[in-house]
């Protein structure tokens, strides 16, 4: 397990679990949610703290081929819970992963709503802090999409 790994596992995610579900929540509600999902082959409970965007009813996490949660909704679609700003909203995921448009399209969303996440996926931004498409070029490979519409 590399250190990274250790921290956000035992330190970071729980941090952040307890601070989405404390009346302080406001700090971080708006753009981080906890993801709740049932793993693919052991049939367990996960949950996990992300950065989303959301439109509509339409949320988009954005994760690399680093993580391994995202793996759970390779190969159908999945029923997932959401913690957004302290409410619990029921929906179904979808992975997005392989060089599409549609996947650009996401990506480039993704970082226009939250820019900071940017560097967290080596993408380059420029000095209005557009996303350089050139940058999304090279990366696009290594990046996975997960969008979930909420259910009504």
């Amino acid at each position: 397990m590399t250190a990274t790994t250790v921290f956000y596992r035992y330190f970071l995610n729980p941090t952040m679990r307890l601070l989405l579900r404390s009346p302080f929540h406001g700090v971080t509600s708006h753009n981080i949610t906890i993801l709740h999902f049932t793993g693919r082959k052991s049939g367990r409970k996960m949950s996990t703290p992300l950065s989303y965007t959301r439109e509509g009813d339409t949320v988009r996490l954005l994760t690399n081929y680093t993580t391994h949660w995202w793996k759970n909704f390779r190969g159908s679609e999945a029923e997932v819970e959401l913690e957004l700003r302290r409410s619990r909203h029921s929906g179904t995921a979808r992975l997005l992963e392989g060089d599409s448009e549609y996947l650009r399209a996401g990506v480039r969303t993704f970082i226009a709503a939250l820019p900071r996440d940017a560097g967290v996926y080596d993408l380059e931004l420029d000095d209005d802090k557009q996303l350089v498409e050139a940058s999304l070029l090279e990366h696009i490979a290594d990046l996975v999409l997960v969008e979930i519409t909420l259910n009504s």
